[in-house]
């Protein structure tokens, strides 16, 4: 089968900016408006994407950078994990994406998920982005439940509620393993 590209016609000047969202995005990363300044400097790239006639890039604002990616080979939710990783706030980072979990799967989030790609936080910085969430407000929602062996899980109590949190958190943590 052959490549399928968008039917509309891409923007000819706009085409090394689409080319280079498309290639980042395959390469399981974000362009941002500042790696795209510095490879062309000479172009008004905000503008130049708008109007590329380019429907399958996206764009998410944020206080670092602004981020871009195409749908053709990135989905939603994996771009949305690398743009919070690039906002660099692990806090925020770990209760968005633990809030997301218990709102639409409902279920708690193992801790070791953030130790993992695409987040990969090592150990320390894990455990100092877990200490500082405690002092959030903004954070307020994420609390903690361990399984029976130990594992650490984090939910929202927007979403989930306590009771239902420790039981989905033993039963993915000890109950599916023991339950073949």
């Amino acid at each position: 089968m052959e490549n399928q590209t968008p039917s509309p016609e891409i923007l000819p000047e706009a085409l090394p900016l689409v080319e280079a969202i498309r290639t980042a995005s395959k390469g399981g990363a974000l362009a941002t408006l500042k790696s795209l300044e510095k490879e062309f400097p000479d172009l008004d790239i905000s503008v130049l994407i708008e109007g590329s006639g380019a429907a399958d890039l996206k764009k998410m604002e944020g206080s670092e950078d602004v981020y871009f990616f195409s749908d053709l080979s990135m989905t939603e939710a994996y771009a949305i994990h690398l743009f919070r990783i690039g906002e660099k706030d692990p806090v925020r980072l770990i209760a968005e994406t633990v809030r997301d979990e218990s709102r639409i799967y409902p279920r708690p989030t193992p801790a070791a998920t953030f130790s993992d790609p695409p987040f990969s936080l090592g150990a320390r910085a894990l455990e100092e982005a877990l200490g500082r969430m405690t002092l959030r407000p903004d954070a307020a929602d994420i609390k903690r439940t361990y399984a029976s062996n130990g594992a650490l899980y984090l939910y929202s109590d927007r979403f989930l509620g306590a009771a239902h949190a420790d039981a989905l958190a033993e039963w993915l943590e000890v109950g599916v393993r023991e339950n073949p």
